[in-house]
């Protein structure tokens, strides 16, 4: 007899189990109308808007690709996506690229670039599946002592979509974007489906729930890059949960809207390491979510009390929007510790 598949929770619908039932972190209403008021601030200001989210000047546009290969260069961005931060005391991963120093993430990207500048093929997955170690040291070379976390995990990733993609995909993502129809839910069940890498998921209370961060900001990313234009025009875009990393609880945490209990964020100060499928952690990334929604509600909310510009808010946006303050704010945000986890799926 076959045994029955059980359902995965989706990532809107874990954030609200698992905030309902959490012990560690808690959502506070006045933090979450504070970070209300600093998005709605932000639209009036004119400092959220969808032509500001789409002028990424990290997009390879200086070398004459196609939007498909800039779509493929995407999915790889996104497939790589995870794991940059550092120990407190270390000197970050820096990539100085055109004139311009960046860590982590942004190192990550400014290094791909600064291959395709070097003539690696980095958006072709014949090309970037094939690769060594060793290419991965010099591609990800720092400009400090520290090393990119987890290049042998990140060359493992490269070399299963790579693989994935020639099997099932015409070796191409732009294959899996077709396939998605104009619509963000069916990319990320397809990319969710079809290449393990992406499959962030857990086992909460006895149930198996997804955060699938990397696989929704692969259909926000392709989205912007195309401008609300198919292939990526998906209409569907508000159906995407906020993607539950450690940077943005941060920034929650840091706005008032999550608080975390005296056991955990001692923990955190001490930089206490943690596990994919902790408790706490899935605690923290959870409750994420279900904050970010609440956030969103209250804006849309105010802004209609206030006469808003019509500027449409959701969950990808306000994700966004918090991402960059966090950027932009790194400095004040400091005083306030994050969870660390050592996986690829963030």
């Amino acid at each position: 007899m076959a045994a029955t598949r059980v359902a995965v929770v989706g990532p809107r619908q874990a954030g609200k189990l698992i905030s309902g039932l959490a012990r560690e972190v808690k959502i506070r209403p006045a933090g979450v109308s504070k970070a209300a008021r600093v998005i709605v601030d932000a639209v009036q200001a004119g400092h959220l808007n969808m032509e500001e989210i789409r002028q990424n000047e990290d997009l390879p546009h200086e070398f004459g690709l196609t939007d498909g290969q800039i779509a493929n260069w995407v999915f790889l961005i996104d497939t790589l996506n995870f794991c940059f931060w550092t120990p407190d005391g270390q000197p970050k991963f820096t990539v100085n690229y055109q004139g311009k120093t960046r860590t982590g993430y942004l190192g990550m990207v400014a290094a791909v670039n600064r291959a395709l500048g070097e003539g690696r093929p980095m958006h072709d997955p014949a090309h970037y599946s094939s690769l060594t170690l060793e290419d991965l040291k010099h591609i990800f070379r720092s400009d400090t002592p520290s090393q990119m976390p987890l290049l042998e995990k990140r060359l493992e990733v490269l070399q299963e979509v790579g693989g994935i993609l020639k099997e099932k995909f015409e070796g191409t993502f732009e294959c899996v974007l077709r396939k998605a129809e104009n619509s963000a839910m069916k990319l990320v069940n397809i990319v969710t489906e079809n290449f393990p890498c992406f499959r962030d998921t857990a086992c909460f209370e006895g149930k198996p729930v997804a955060f699938y961060k990397r696989a929704q900001i692969l259909a926000a990313d392709i989205w912007v890059l195309y401008r609300g234009q198919a292939p990526g025009g998906f209409a569907d875009i508000g159906e995407l949960t906020m993607f539950a990393d450690y940077r943005v609880p941060q920034v929650l945490a840091y706005l008032g809207a999550l608080e975390y209990s005296e056991a955990l964020y001692k923990k955190l100060k001490d930089q206490h390491m943690f596990s994919t499928g902790d408790r706490e952690e899935i605690e923290i990334r959870g409750c994420s979510i279900e904050a970010t929604e609440l956030i969103v509600a209250e804006a849309q909310k105010l802004l209609k009390a206030e006469g808003g510009n019509g500027v449409p808010l959701s969950s990808v946006t306000v994700d966004y929007f918090l991402w960059l303050y966090r950027v932009k704010h790194a400095a004040e945000l400091e005083c306030v510790p994050y969870h660390r986890v050592r996986c690829i799926y963030y």
